[in-house]
């Protein structure tokens, strides 16, 4: 049977209902055998279509009903699982219609539940005399009164009029339903309709000036029908709009009014496959819901790999960024971002806490730079939600390809790797924060929003003559374990308060449980904060001079969130031994026993005019 819910049809299955001798069975077998049967039995056998040999490529099971060899609870049976009842009346006989709105339309109401199926009625033997202004009027009046009448026609299966077509308007009832899009009583769009098609005039809309000018609408037809517009048909669907809608043109082009009022005509007369061709390409289901399977397709990503974006998805993302920067000042105001963001069916950002992710320009607006690592960063810890956004914002129709291309897998050897992330540790107080935020000139801004669980940013920089992306990411502990904690990551950076007696212990401790319970290859990096203010005695068995003595090691690097060039030397330092732990900055450092012990190995970086202290640890990388 077909899904409701998932816009994937992959059967229909259609009732023909109807008082006895109206002739459901004769319309199935002049179906089948194209004329008319001499002998007609009491019921049909249940009949299967093939798909490729109807007109919506769907197989279709046709079955009949008999009163005369089913009772009423097989009736109901029938009905609830059928996924459209065509219902059959005798178009020469002025009491049959009745009996379709006294009987047969509420019996499937009452059948259907909370679901109601869709009804199409056949009016059968229009090859007798009948009244057809009085039929067509009272036809008119069920189809405005009853919302799960799809349709209605006149057919004959004495002379084959109709018969074949009154199955295609049965499964179109299934494949493209009227209810979800249109009220006969109101005679307007439903609400959810206008979201839909809001959405998709949003993203043709390219130049984002509210109007589908001629090459907007010419794109619009390709990537929804497969072909062109003809400049004849393109203004002569102007003219019919601007006829009837003074406002759906401007500027000679379409409005959002005037796309509407096309949408509309086209289900007024019957042609409501259009608007769902149109809606499916953006993923839509029967209910008007975007579907899963549409924003999160099928990604497999290998164990120990990363994702990150694709060449096209970061191009699409520019373009996106350029789109919605209306006064063309570089930056996204929040005005802008909510511009762009109107066309998703969900907020998916706070833009106060983006802006203290990434980068912003003097007024605190978002840079085209900042856009594009906010999304790098997005990508690499959680790569579904950035694919879900790129399906709202119309990625597969615009570009045509699969969603998937958008992003691409990386090893962490990958020369083509461009996102390197940071843990940053410490004991509270040690200035994870300043230090954090500094990377995106934010170190004095030192409150968290409510909502926010850790500190997290993203610049891109030049190391080694490449261009990557350093995220620095707040733990505070170990408590999730150290696996947990340090999956995915490059490096470790180990902060501790050279002003507080307890902050080097803290740190010193932090490296110890790793060492002990991690087992792959890991770069390490001490920092010293707030080395502008008076130095204290440590509460550790040794200074730490003494302790980066025994590892053969200068002093470690030293930051005050009131230099910005301390923190620039010690950000750069770190970028490039996450990105390459064997570059030429790392010298040959003396192992003590202890370490060489511990099966741990140990390097020394000196380098940039500062002193670092970079260990070799050890480090599980989960699969995941």
């Amino acid at each position: 049977m077909a899904s409701g819910d998932s816009g994937e049809v992959k059967i229909v299955r259609i009732l023909l209902a109807g008082d006895e001798g109206v002739g459901k069975t004769s319309i199935i077998l002049a179906l089948v055998g194209e004329e008319f049967p001499e002998e007609v039995p009491s019921k049909s056998e249940e009949i299967t279509i093939p798909g490729d040999v109807t007109p919506e490529k769907v197989p279709t099971h046709i079955v009949d009903y008999s009163a005369k060899e089913q009772d009423g609870q097989q009736l109901k049976e029938e009905i609830e699982k059928s996924d459209v009842i065509c219902v059959v009346y005798d178009i020469s006989e002025d009491d049959s219609l009745e009996r379709v709105t006294n009987h047969w339309l509420p019996l499937i109401r009452d059948c259907s539940g909370d679901s109601p199926k869709p009804v199409v009625l056949a009016g059968n033997k229009a090859d007798l005399p009948y009244d057809q202004d009085e039929q067509t009027e009272k036809l008119t009046y069920i189809l405005n009164t009853y919302t799960e009448v799809e349709s209605g026609l006149e057919c004959s299966a004495k002379e084959l009029s109709n018969v074949s077509e009154l199955f295609y308007f049965a499964q179109k009832a299934v494949l493209h339903p009227t209810a979800p899009l249109y009220s006969p009583e109101e005679r307007q769009l439903k609400s959810e309709c206008v979201i839909a098609l809001n959405r998709v005039f949003r993203i043709f809309d390219v130049d984002n000036d509210g109007v589908l000018n001629d090459k907007e609408l010419n794109n619009f037809q390709i990537r929804c029908f497969d072909s062109p517009l003809p400049a004849q048909a393109l203004q002569e669907i102007k003219i019919l709009v601007d006829k009837n809608t003074p406002s759906g043109i401007k500027n000679d082009g379409l409005t959002m009014e005037g796309f509407l009022f096309l949408h509309k005509l086209f289900i007024q007369r019957g042609r409501h496959e259009t608007t769902w061709r149109v809606l499916r390409k953006f993923g839509y289901s029967n209910v008007l819901q975007i579907k899963e399977d549409f924003l999160q397709p099928n990604f497999s990503v290998q164990p120990g790999c990363g994702v990150e974006l694709s060449d096209v998805g970061q191009r699409f993302l520019i373009g996106l960024f350029q789109k919605y920067d209306k006064d063309k000042d570089g930056a996204l105001s929040s005005d802008e971002q909510e511009d762009m963001l109107a066309v998703c069916p969900e907020y998916p950002w706070d833009q106060e806490l983006i802006a203290l992710t990434v980068g912003t320009n003097e007024e605190g607006n978002l840079t085209l730079e900042a856009f594009v690592a906010f999304w790098a960063l997005q990508t690499s810890m959680d790569y579904t939600f950035t694919l879900c956004f790129l399906g709202w914002m119309g990625y597969t129709v615009l570009e045509g390809s699969p969603l998937i291309t958008a992003v691409k897998e990386v090893r962490p050897s990958d020369v083509q790797k461009t996102v390197y992330q940071c843990r940053v540790m410490g004991n509270r107080g040690s200035g994870k924060t300043a230090f954090i935020r500094g990377l995106v000139g934010k170190q004095d801004n030192l409150e968290h929003i409510d909502g926010e669980e850790e500190n997290i940013v993203i610049r891109p920089m030049k190391v080694l003559g490449s261009n990557i992306y350093l995220v620095l990411h707040e733990n505070t502990s170990l408590a999730e374990g150290v696996n947990a904690v340090l999956e995915g990551c490059d490096s470790v950076c180990l902060l501790y308060d050279q002003s507080s007696r307890d902050s080097f212990r803290y740190a010193v401790e932090l490296y110890r449980t790793i060492k002990t319970a991690s087992a792959d290859v890991i770069p390490c990096v001490f920092v010293a904060t707030k080395v502008d203010q008076p130095k204290v005695q440590q509460d550790f068995s040794m200074t730490p001079e003494a302790f980066f003595k025994q590892l053969g090691l200068g002093p470690p690097l030293q930051v005050t969130k009131s230099s910005q060039q301390s923190l620039e030397n010690a950000y750069k330092i770190i970028a490039t031994f996450t990105k390459d732990p064997s570059s030429s900055y790392f010298g040959n450092p003396k192992v003590p026993r202890w370490l060489k012990l511990a099966g741990v190995g140990l390097t020394a970086l000196i380098g940039l005019g500062a002193l670092i202290a970079l260990l070799t640890l050890r480090y599980r990388i989960l699969a995941s």
